[in-house]
C-alpha cells in the first residue's frame, strides 16, 4: 500500500508542474497526499476493480470487441442505432463532468504568471486531484450502461467510429491538448507538446482502430458471402470487399474512410443531429482508449 501510496504522489507531481504550479504548492499537497493519501488510493484503486469486473461480464456476454460482427447486409438497424444513443444519453453526466475539468485545466495552462493565477491554482489543484476518480466513474459508467442497453463494446466503437469518424468526419485525435498516460506508476499528465509525441498518438490510435475493425468487416463479409449472394447485394459485396483489401494494404486506414456506402448512409441519416449532439470532442480521446487503459 505504501508503494502505491507513493506512486500516486508522484503521478499527481508531475501533472503539478505541468500546469505550472510552484515548488511550495507541491510540497504542500504532497504533504496532504501522504495524510489523506489511503483513502484517496483506495477509493481510486476500488473503482477500476468494479469497472474491470463489469467488463469481464460485459466480454461473457457479447464477446471481445474484435468479435463482434456488423450485419451481413450492411445496414445498421434503428433499433441498434437507439441502443447507442441511449447509452450515449445515460453516459452524459458523467461525460460532461470530465469536461468541466478539462477545460478548466487548459484554460489554466494558457495564463500568464499573476494574481489571478494564485487565486486559480487551487481550484486546478483540486481538479487535477478529481480527475482520476472522475475517469474512474467514467470507465464505470460505460461499461454498466452497455450492459444496461445490451450491447457488447465491439458493437459500441464500430457504431462510434463509422457514425462519428467516417460519416460525420469528426476527429480521431480528438481530445484535450495533454496526455492521461496510465502504467504501473498511475495517471500523468503531460502536453501533446512537439511533432513526434503528436505523431506516436497518431500511429498508436489510428492502428488500434484499424485492428480492431479489419475483424469485423471480414466476419460481416464471411456472413455475406456464406450462400448465394441475393442479387441486390452485389453492390455492396463488392463494396465491402474493397474496403477490407484496402485495410489489408494499410494498417493506418480508418474504416470507410474514402466515404461510406449508401446502405449505412441510409442508416444514419434519420439520426444525424442526435448523433452530433451526442458527440464530445474533450472526452473523444478516453472513449476509443478504453480497451487500451
Amino acid at each position: 500500500m505504501e508503494q502505491t501510496k507513493q506512486s500516486s504522489s508522484s503521478s499527481t507531481k508531475k501533472w503539478l508542474v505541468g500546469c505550472g504550479i510552484g515548488c511550495g504548492a507541491i510540497l504542500l499537497i504532497v504533504i496532504l497526499l501522504v495524510m489523506g493519501g489511503f483513502f484517496f488510493v483506495r477509493n481510486i484503486v476500488e473503482g477500476f476493480k468494479d469497472t474491470e469486473t463489469l467488463m469481464d461480464t460485459l466480454v461473457e456476454q457479447h464477446g471481445e470487441i474484435q468479435e463482434y460482427s456488423p450485419d451481413p447486409d450492411g445496414a445498421i438497424k434503428p433499433e441498434r442505432l437507439e441502443a447507442f444513443l441511449e447509452a450515449r444519453e445515460a453516459m452524459a453526466p458523467a461525460r460532461e463532468e470530465l469536461e468541466k475539468s478539462f477545460r478548466i485545466l487548459e484554460e489554466g495552462r494558457d495564463e500568464e504568471t499573476s494574481d489571478k493565477e494564485s487565486r486559480s491554482v487551487f481550484k486546478r489543484i483540486k481538479t487535477g486531484f478529481g480527475m482520476i476518480p472522475q475517469i474512474s466513474g467514467f470507465y464505470k459508467s460505460h461499461v454498466q450502461t452497455l450492459l444496461d442497453v445490451k450491447m457488447g463494446m465491439g458493437e459500441y466503437y464500430y457504431i462510434y467510429t463509422v457514425a462519428y469518424y467516417s460519416w460525420l468526419g469528426k476527429s480521431v485525435l480528438e481530445g484535450p491538448d495533454f496526455q492521461i498516460r496510465g502504467d504501473d506508476e498511475g495517471y500523468r499528465y503531460r502536453d501533446w507538446d512537439d511533432q513526434e509525441s503528436e505523431e506516436v498518438r497518431r500511429d498508436i490510435t489510428f492502428r488500434w482502430l484499424h485492428r480492431i475493425s479489419l475483424p469485423m468487416l471480414q466476419k460481416q463479409y464471411e456472413k455475406l458471402t456464406t450462400g448465394e449472394v441475393p442479387r441486390v447485394q452485389n453492390e455492396w459485396r463488392k463494396a465491402l470487399q474493397a474496403e477490407i483489401e484496402a485495410m489489408e494494404s494499410n494498417r493506418y486506414r480508418l474504416i470507410w474512410q474514402d466515404g461510406l456506402p449508401e446502405v449505412i448512409k441510409k442508416s444514419l441519416e434519420p439520426y444525424r443531429q442526435r448523433l452530433e449532439d451526442s458527440y464530445s470532442p474533450l472526452t473523444n480521446a478516453l472513449e476509443i482508449a478504453l480497451e487500451r487503459r
